[in-house]
């Protein structure tokens, strides 16, 4: 199919939009049924959805399929730091490690291996069924944390923290300056991961790499971000000048995006390397939740707050650019734009970062 750029900006967007708009919605659920018992439902929603999404003969049930295989995502988005604040205890860095990993690796490793397992599957099977087990893969994969999930709710039960009422927070999440700082600088970290992973092997492709490369240059940066995902918890917990790393982080974005800007072809790989580091921000900004909290009721609305939000304004950032680039045919304008957005993520990483506990601001 032949989309504009409007329309494939839209649909590069659309997973950020509707991570954004139904984890509004999961501390919400999280309180009604527990933390563990909806991460539990959202391991459901999520092997549901993609299992199917695939089978189906016409686009509205596929795109139905798709939202709550991504609803699922989204809840557990949320609900997974104030999890782990709330049973982590001694293993919370480890624990956050871990599911920065996970996030990380597993849009890297489906958007590296759907291809060749449709490649399998067609060689095993036909075209036709080739590609729609492929998706399915995913699903039947995503029925290792149902198993996982059901084990722990059957273990710990009921596990929303309780606060009493003199001691819950006087003030909505909103009127606290961090939480509006770390949601800047979440926004912007993922705003530039959704339009790399939309745009950057077109941008590379434009300017006479090949196509192969500018697919590989993509993965490079991917790479990095595992990379990231890594270190930063165990960073984040022990630096003593945590605001210099998200600050670093925002000019090395920039610089790549200059680099673009200048010499997309020649200094290719370079370019890639200062995107990659940038992009450990996005473990920066998910470690920010437990470290910046106290109350693990304040973790989950925190980050109720904070990864809505901010998927909000990430999930516009590729349809923006589609759009840019339909009317203009040129990258200048969207590499000067994201330039701009690296410092703004670095000023947004400082303040983010300052030694402050939102439960002190509410």
């Amino acid at each position: 199919m032949n989309f504009g750029g409007g329309t494939l900006g839209f649909l590069t967007s659309l997973p950020g939009l509707i991570f954004g708009v139904l984890g509004l919605f999961a501390v919400r659920i999280g309180k009604r049924f527990g933390i563990s018992t909806t991460l539990l439902l959202s391991a459901l929603a999520l092997a549901f959805g993609i299992g199917l999404r695939a089978w189906v003969e016409n686009s509205w049930p596929f795109l139905v399929l798709s939202i709550i295989g991504l609803t699922g995502i989204a809840i557990a988005n949320v609900l997974m730091p104030a999890w782990i604040k709330v049973h982590g205890r001694q293993y919370t860095v480890s624990l956050m490690t871990v599911y920065s990993v996970c996030v990380v690796a597993a849009g890297a490793i489906g958007a590296a291996a759907t291809a060749p397992l449709a490649q399998y599957f067609a060689d095993v099977f036909n075209p036709d069924t080739g590609w729609r087990a492929a998706l399915s893969t995913w699903g039947v994969v995503a029925l290792v944390p149902v198993v996982l999930w059901w084990l722990v709710t059957r273990r710990i039960g009921y596990d929303y923290p309780h606060i009493p009422i003199q001691d819950r927070p006087s003030k909505k999440i909103f009127r606290s300056p961090t939480a509006w700082a770390m949601t800047a600088f979440f926004g912007l970290q993922s705003t530039q991961v959704y339009v790399q992973f939309g745009w950057l092997p077109q941008i590379f492709r434009d300017a006479g790499v090949e196509p192969g490369e500018a697919g590989l240059l993509l993965a490079t940066t991917a790479a990095i971000g595992l990379v990231g995902s890594l270190i930063m918890p165990t960073v984040v917990d022990r630096a003593k000048h945590l605001w210099t790393w998200p600050v670093a982080f925002g000019v090395l974005s920039a610089l790549g995006y200059l680099g673009l800007l200048l010499w997309p072809a020649e200094g290719r790989w370079l370019w890639v390397i200062l995107l990659g580091i940038g992009g450990m921000a996005f473990a920066t900004a998910i470690s920010l939740l437990p470290a910046r909290s106290v109350e693990p009721d304040v973790t989950a609305r925190l980050s109720g707050f904070v990864q809505p939000v901010g998927y909000i304004l990430a999930g516009l950032g590729p349809m923006l650019v589609g759009v840019l680039y339909a009317a203009t045919q040129t990258w200048t304008i969207t590499l000067i734009a994201l330039l701009v957005v690296g410092v703004l993520m670095a000023i947004a990483g400082a303040l983010a970062a300052r030694d402050v506990n939102v439960d002190d601001e509410l």
